[in-house]
């Protein structure tokens, strides 16, 4: 959290203001398409510009670090000291990373079981889907809801015609993409853990990254937003917004007592412990890409579009 931390402390320097400025990740807007999905664009959405590091996709007005700082920066982003760990707080339940994520799976799983097997690329999904979303949740309650960042300095914020909101950003991009290894237990983006799960399963190409951040940026607000791009064979039966409206509460719930900072991790693990498992039956490369594309769009919709408890 130190990392964040301090992006928090420069950007009440700053302001809100530096934060929307269309720079970076491609200020101009793609062409609008149909209607549909979560609406039209209102303002240019940020894509991903080949050769940026996807730490730096979005947000790129805001200041960073340079230098040994950078190297420093990456090192500490993604420690998972407890959230709850203040005197005044006597409710954390520490919890094992791998029986949490063991749990995560055989829960949804259990949950997506109607008289028969699963299908596994839904399961997959489902996965990507929670973990996606859990990187948004973690920044709202480490950094918006204790007023370390107002919502409009922890994230890009894209309104459409319809009203519909996206939210983007450098600090979301980091949670869900950042490229560098492990610097200590638990300190790994969603797609590290992913990525280097679909390696150990036999994996020789996968789906860049940064290809599926722009493909997100380009669609978001038309009806082909959040479908995951594979063949009709491996489509899952419940798409990645239907999945994360029915499940992440009880995900949630589940996740009750650890870190924020630690849900991505928790269910990426999960994500991770399956396609190890399926390779033989999903081919790693897909199942990589489902759960990441899953992961990438549903960590920019709004939390209104997600029925109540």
């Amino acid at each position: 959290m130190a990392t964040l931390g301090g992006q928090a402390e420069e950007r009440e320097k700053t302001g809100a203001a530096a934060e929307r400025r269309g720079i970076g990740f491609g200020a101009a807007s793609t062409p609008a398409g149909a209607a549909g999905g979560f609406g039209r664009r209102k303002a240019p959405i940020p894509e991903s510009t080949d050769g940026v590091p996807t730490r730096a996709a979005a947000n790129d007005g805001g200041p960073r670090a340079r230098g040994d700082d950078r190297e420093e920066a990456r090192g500490a982003s993604f420690s998972l000291r407890a959230a709850h760990d203040s005197a005044g707080d006597q409710h954390a339940v520490p919890l094992a990373s791998a029986d949490l994520s063991s749990g995560l799976l055989a829960w949804l799983r259990g949950e997506l079981r109607r008289g028969r097997n699963p299908q596994n690329e839904t399961v997959l999904c489902a996965l990507g889907a929670l973990a996606g979303y859990a990187a948004q949740q973690a920044i709202r309650e480490t950094l918006v809801k204790p007023g370390k960042l107002t919502l409009d300095q922890a994230f890009v914020v894209i309104e459409t015609r319809s009203g519909e909101v996206f939210f983007f950003g450098d600090l979301l991009n980091e949670i869900i993409a950042d490229r560098h290894g492990l610097r200590g237990e638990g300190n790994a983006s969603i797609w590290k853990i992913v990525s280097d799960a679909g390696h150990e399963a036999g994996a020789i190409n996968l789906l860049d990254v940064t290809d599926i951040i722009k493909h997100c940026a380009a669609t978001a607000g038309h009806e082909d937003f959040g479908i995951p791009r594979v063949a009709e064979a491996h489509m899952p039966e419940l798409l990645p917004h239907e999945t994360l409206g029915r499940f992440w509460h009880g995900a949630r719930r589940r996740l009750a007592g650890t870190d924020p900072m630690s849900w991505p991790v928790h269910l990426a693990r999960a994500a991770r412990t399956l396609i190890v498992e399926l390779r033989d039956t999903v081919r790693p490369d897909i199942a990589v890409q489902i759960v990441m594309e899953a992961a990438v769009s549903m960590s920019k919709v709004d939390p209104v579009t997600l029925p109540k408890e």
